[in-house]
């Protein structure tokens, strides 16, 4: 007799499965270039990323999120919703793009335009692929997606510059925000894409968590990116992608009991919160196992037990503080977490700022960051503790 698969744990298997392989095909780009170029274009690449990355936070707006509880709470406005929103951030699209060209050569304008393009419809159907399950779909876009990214890297050999790169990359965001779009096309609705500027007031605490966010796992690179040259800067975007994928395996874990967190009491939730960070204290040391073997035999580094022992504590905080943060949120006190990651993102950059200048290159940005998480932590902990 065949079994009946929980429909409820196979969405959560494909959402898990999708999630890793969006991580994995975004940490597997830096590997391919150097693999058949060198370190120093990935270097030059990244500050064209870092500026993208940036775009994108300011263009989503909170989106996601925002969409995720319109959808919800209004279920039978979702066309209207998400055209309006959709045609209300175009604008960001263009401003930075044109932007572009004050920070790169000319040339790069139209491609950086196709990959901001792409990313814009890649987030702005994000909420939709959450809101209809339609995780296998978004697997399928993610695998198509990738498999025309890597297609240059086998014509070119090793003839890939910078700008080979550019443009293999800027087609591989525009193709997969592009499939994206034409997979949810039945909720674009024209009559209904109107300019509503009230979002931004409305959004904002969407767009606030999710910029802060970003600027605390990500300040230290643009640090670097500032301070140091084209090889330091490829080796420690890529670790610092690796840590950050160890510290959202912390988010993978939880994600799915995120209701069971929302309707259990506070003796339910410190039980999830222990054993998640009993569970972190094997994961990490795992995960910085395969770091360190990544580290070593490919980018070929030798990086002291110092290092590693400051990425245990930039990565393990999350385990612990990630449900609190969830908790607040199950309480209203969305401001609160807005304070605690601005608080992050602030001694972030003061620290790494002060460690860089004294030249202690890579593991000086990276105690900046783990002081931040640690401070997020303890901070964390106040709040929740005398809510």
């Amino acid at each position: 007799m065949a079994t009946k698969i929980n429909p409820k744990l196979l969405h959560i298997s494909s959402n898990t499965i999708r999630q890793l392989i969006i991580s994995a095909f975004g940490m597997a780009v830096p590997f391919l270039v150097i693999h058949f170029s060198q370190k120093e274009i990935w270097g030059a690449f990244v500050s064209i990323l870092l500026y993208t990355l940036f775009t994108v936070q300011i263009i989503n707006w909170g989106n996601k999120e925002y969409l995720l509880r319109l959808f919800s709470l209004l279920p039978n406005k979702i066309k209207k919703n998400y055209s309006g929103i959709l045609y209300t951030r175009l604008p960001f699209v263009f401003l930075f793009s044109a932007g572009s060209m004050f920070f790169f050569p000319l040339p790069y304008t139209f491609y950086i335009f196709i990959w901001i393009l792409g990313r814009y419809f890649n987030h702005s159907t994000e909420a939709l692929v959450v809101y209809e399950k339609k995780f296998n779909a978004s697997i399928s876009i993610e695998c198509i997606g990738f498999l025309i990214f890597l297609l240059p890297f086998y014509v070119l050999k090793n003839d890939f510059g910078i700008y080979s790169l550019l443009v293999s990359y800027s087609f591989y965001q525009f193709v997969r925000g592009l499939l994206y779009f034409l997979l949810f096309k039945k909720y674009l609705s024209v009559k209904n894409m109107k300019m509503d500027f009230s979002y931004f007031k409305t959004a904002l605490p969407f767009f606030l968590l999710s910029v802060l966010g970003f600027f605390t796992s990500k300040i230290d690179v643009y640090l670097v990116d500032y301070f140091e040259n084209k090889t330091v800067i490829a080796n420690y975007q890529i670790i610092n992608s690796l840590l950050v994928f160890a510290m959202s395996l912390a988010a993978f874990i939880y994600a799915p009991f995120t209701k069971n967190i929302y309707r259990n009491n506070e003796t339910v939730i410190l039980k999830i919160q222990r054993k998640l960070q009993l569970l972190g204290l094997l994961l990490v040391p795992c995960a910085l196992a395969v770091i360190y073997l990544i580290v070593h035999y490919y980018l070929k580094l030798r990086l002291s037990f110092w290092f590693y022992g400051i990425a245990f504590l930039y990565i393990y905080p999350s385990f612990s503080y990630g449900i609190k943060i969830v908790e607040l949120f199950k309480i209203y006190k969305e401001k609160s977490v807005i304070k605690i990651l601005l608080v992050g993102a602030v001694v972030n950059a003061v620290v790494s700022t002060i460690l860089l200048y004294l030249n202690h290159g890579m593991t000086g940005a990276l105690l900046g960051a783990a002081i931040a998480q640690i401070i997020i932590l303890l901070i964390t902990d106040k709040t929740t503790l005398f809510r």
